[in-house]
């Protein structure tokens, strides 16, 4: 079986036209250290200290329409820290890419990293963000700086498969899109979620868990001394329904402002949400439904997330980011210190990509 599979791959890379095949790795690293002292019945204190290691390889080769196209394999192990037991299984990696000036495209086990929407934590928690790095699916995005004369946005979509149907587990996936475009300091955009969070043979019903959030945003930055400043107002409006156990579903919505300014890498960011609890069904189904940060299952209508933080790197390569988060849910506050360090590694940074075949007309060329 192995020799076949060898065969096959040594078959497919001599007659793939392709002007060269390329060995391809990267590493991604990933440290956190995240402490929550929290008054509010809503979310527990705890610390979460740890990181992620998530070295690839793969095999890539050019595209005559001037796309590239590669295979990865890698995995993703999470250490955290003073456990005697790893809490998360090391999961494995494996996707297919296509790049182009334009449009991207991957399917497989692949990193939450490739995204390239900007998901507010009303969709994606802190916890999700470090601790469900991958997604299993499709993911799909076109992007265009010259869409218009001093404008352009991009778009993705993607669908992530999270759990097959089974006598014990649920049928779970999410279909998520986002959309981002800009004219001058003017820009608009979305955020959208549809999680279906079915049964199992031994748990039946349905439970349908969608948000929408359109946007509008003012970035200045260009116009002022600073080295960001922009402000953006979006609406949430939910779509809920617990089939088997309601009889109709139920929108809760609200709205929220975002402003941010920093400069020399010091920087303040609030996020002020006003509207119902996004979360009416946490106390059944927990986290298993729902992906957003906590807080926003509030029922006093309030939630404001205010973050000071120090930013001293922020490189292509290398980001450190410490942060303050203050939590005010309508009653209680809540404090957060959350420290993170990224490093993400290639075969660009050194010396760009080894290319081990050449075409098959250069060899013939030579020869004459």
């Amino acid at each position: 079986m192995k020799k076949r599979l060898l065969f096959l791959v040594i078959l497919f890379c001599y007659l793939t036209d392709v002007s060269a095949q390329k060995f391809l790795w990267n590493v991604d690293f990933a440290f956190q250290f995240d402490n929550r002292e929290y008054k509010s019945t809503l979310a527990r204190s705890e610390t979460f200290f740890g990181a992620r290691l998530a070295p690839e390889v793969g095999l890539g080769w050019d595209d005559p329409k001037k796309g590239t196209h590669s295979l990865m394999f890698g995995g993703d192990a999470i250490f955290d820290f003073g456990a005697k037991k790893i809490k998360v299984l090391p999961e494995l990696t494996v996707y297919y890419a296509y790049n182009s000036e334009k449009f991207n495209a991957y399917a497989g086990v692949l990193p939450r990293r490739k995204m390239i929407g900007h998901y507010s934590n009303a969709f994606l928690s802190d916890s999700i963000r470090f601790y469900d790095a991958n997604m299993e699916g499709l993911l799909l995005q076109y992007s265009d700086d010259e869409l218009l004369k001093n404008g352009g946005g991009n778009v993705e979509i993607g669908i992530d498969w999270n759990s097959m149907y089974s006598k014990e587990l649920r049928e779970k996936f999410l279909i998520f899109s986002a959309g981002h475009f800009y004219y001058r300091w003017f820009n608009l955009g979305y955020n959208f979620s549809m999680y279906h969070f079915a049964g199992s043979e031994q748990q039946k019903g349905v439970v349908d868990n969608v948000l929408f959030s359109p946007y509008l945003g003012f970035d200045v930055t260009s116009l002022v001394p600073l080295d960001t400043l922009y402000v953006k107002t979006a609406y949430l409006l939910a779509y809920q329904f617990d089939r088997r156990n309601v009889e109709k579903p139920i929108y809760p919505q609200g709205m929220q402002i975002d402003v941010g300014i920093e400069k020399w890498g010091i920087g303040v960011y609030d996020a002020f949400y006003y509207g119902k609890n996004l979360m009416p069904y946490f106390e059944k189904y927990g986290h298993g439904l729902y992906w957003s940060e906590d807080f926003y299952r509030t029922n006093h209508k309030i939630y404001n997330r205010l973050e000071v933080y120090w930013h001293p790197l922020k490189r292509s390569w290398l980001d450190v980011k410490i942060r303050s988060v203050h939590h005010f849910e309508g009653k209680r506050w809540g404090w957060q210190q959350l420290v993170t360090l990224n490093v993400n590694v290639g075969q660009k940074m050194f010396g760009g990509v080894k290319t081990w075949r050449k075409k098959r007309s250069d060899k013939v060329e030579n020869k004459e």
